[in-house]
């Protein structure tokens, strides 16, 4: 069973994202946008993942393009890995002690080889 040095032992970053190489022109490409918003009627939904969800629908007070996405990850001291296929570092991580990961959109992973 793995434990966090296993995954974390050879880099100083506190968090690693890993994407499939699959992604990497689309996410490269991709214009993402920041939403700001008021923290009133905000629950948070993963805590791990730092997602906040809200009932009603409410209106931002900021919105902010992001370009170059990979430059601003990268730039913000979070490793980033890029793999053929995310199957075998899935399984690594959940057969692990790992309590602190997300997950949350494997459903657009490639299928396993």
């Amino acid at each position: 069973m793995g434990t966090r040095s296993d995954f974390f032992s050879f880099t100083t970053a506190k968090v690693i994202i890993a994407i499939e190489s699959g992604w990497y022109e689309r996410i490269n490409q991709t214009r993402l946008y920041q939403y700001a918003f008021d923290h009133i009627g905000f629950e948070c939904f993963d805590e791990n993942a730092g997602y906040y969800i809200s009932e009603n629908a409410v209106k931002p007070q900021a919105v902010e393009p992001i370009d170059d996405l990979l430059h601003k990850i990268t730039a913000s001291g979070v490793e980033l890995r890029v793999t053929p296929n995310l199957h075998p570092l899935r399984d690594a991580v959940l057969s692990s002690t790992l309590d602190d990961f997300s997950i949350i959109r494997f459903r657009n992973a490639a299928p396993h080889l």
